[in-house]
């Protein structure tokens, strides 16, 4: 039995997909990326340090700010530059911001209607018109945090390596608190529906990747931790670890660690950081009832949901200080040395030394990864770009071979097998336009 799917719709970019089922086996399930290469590696070479992350930013129009974040730590850890605890807090106001705005999208707009058997979405917002109007509130809510704090909603241009160009206004900052407070009662409903969800029983063993940070849910910052354990692994450590193949015919690389392949992404985090949720989205958690560490790459998808309340609830308990910190800095200007700049500062209160390195975040779909080798003239000297699609694209697809047969086991039809494959795709919710890069 051959399966072919020209096009999986409700995915970031363009993908089909092909399969090979002989005597009850998928000798073959094959992600055919339709995606040209950018090569925006290449294009970052030889470019001024301060323009670099700027560039990093156009690699996506979902999830700028991880790229941009993600690439100034990466510099600043290459070229040994310290950050304040305002910047760090700035930064983590505008993550929450993003992956409440991507959450909201997959979830709801990309993934619910599987469930359903829904191909229409203006079917989708009937059966659930109160859940639409709390999806689209949570995206904007995302979006005004991103406006507020980068400067505009999409490819953020006021983040810098050492913080920011210019400061958000603290009065806005102070809106975003009451907005959270105002709608997370509406986010744990809209959570609510996907803890109550008919969720396919697909048990994988795998490597799970996150971030850990014994203090917080880690989203910004921490080390790399795997099912669990082995918690403080060092990223340039990892990094160096994670072995990258390119697949013929295909603009994205897959990885493996040991040789195996591994999965990011909300459920990894989920699984490796539950401990550590705030109050309400832990509570959904365990109400869902689902057993951690969970081995089913369908619970991605209400990992997202939980995280989304989570983040909600982060953003609230992290304005106060977020406040504090802008009011020193317009009280003492001189408080903090190594501060965010203010605007229009210019770029030599950075020491520039040539180095290299590493940095990580936690995108929306997973751990995403930066290298930089900088040069003493703050040129770019070689660069590596790991993004969370590129690393489940191997765990996907060993999925989908063992999905296949017993599908074909439960005597569906072609289209529901097709159906069926598309769900699984989509619960990953993969970024091809960032694996592309």
């Amino acid at each position: 039995m051959r399966i072919k799917i020209d096009h999986i719709a409700k995915i970031e970019g363009h993908a089909g997909f092909t399969a090979e089922i002989v005597n009850g086996n998928a000798a073959s399930a094959r992600i055919s990326v339709l995606e040209g290469a950018r090569l925006l590696e290449g294009i970052l070479r030889d470019r001024k340090y301060y323009e670099v992350s700027h560039i990093t930013a156009r690699i996506c129009g979902v999830c700028p700010v991880v790229h941009t974040l993600a690439s100034l730590k990466a510099l600043e850890n290459a070229m040994t530059i310290e950050i304040s605890e305002q910047t760090i807090l700035l930064r983590k106001l505008l993550m929450l911001g993003q992956i409440i705005n991507s959450h909201a999208l997959h979830i709801f707009f990309f993934s619910l209607s599987d469930f359903f058997g829904i191909e229409n979405d203006l079917k989708l917002i009937e059966k659930f018109p109160d859940r639409t109007k709390q999806a689209v509130v949570l995206r904007e809510f995302g979006n005004q945090i991103i406006e507020i704090i980068g400067g505009r909603s999409i490819h953020p241009i006021t983040p810098e390596v050492g913080g920011f160009t210019k400061l958000p206004d603290s009065q806005k900052i102070l809106q975003l608190a009451a907005i959270a407070k105002k709608i997370l009662p509406d986010a744990i409903k809209f959570a609510t529906l996907f803890a109550k969800l008919n969720y396919p029983e697909f048990i994988r063993n795998t490597q799970f990747v996150s971030l850990k940070n014994n203090s917080e849910y880690a989203i910004y910052g921490g080390k790399i931790c795997i099912n669990s354990k082995n918690a403080g692994k060092d990223i340039a450590a990892f990094m160096r670890q994670i072995k990258e193949t390119q697949v013929e015919e295909d603009a994205v690389k897959r990885t493996a660690i040991n040789n195996n392949p591994y999965m990011v992404g909300a459920i990894a985090r989920i699984n490796n950081n539950y401990k550590l949720l705030n109050p309400k989205a832990k509570k959904i958690l365990e109400a869902s009832k689902i057993k951690l560490p969970s081995k089913n790459p369908f619970h991605n998808i209400l990992a997202q949901a939980i995280e989304t309340v989570h983040c909600l609830e982060e953003t609230i308990k992290i304005i106060k200080p977020t406040l504090l910190s802008l009011r020193m800095k317009r009280s003492h200007p001189n408080i903090l040395p190594r501060d965010c700049f203010v605007a229009n500062a210019p770029r030599n209160k950075i020491s520039i030394q040539a180095g290299a390195g590493s940095g990580a975040i936690e995108a929306p779909r997973g751990t995403l990864f930066y290298f930089y080798e900088v040069g003493d003239n703050g040129i770019v000297k070689n660069c590596n770009i790991i993004t969370p699609t590129a690393q489940n694209l191997a765990r996907l697809e060993e999925d989908l071979k063992i999905w296949l047969p017993e599908l074909e086991k439960q005597g569906l039809k072609e289209k529901e097998i097709q159906d069926k494959i598309r769900m699984l795709i989509r619960a990953y919710d993969p970024c091809l336009t960032c694996a592309t890069h």
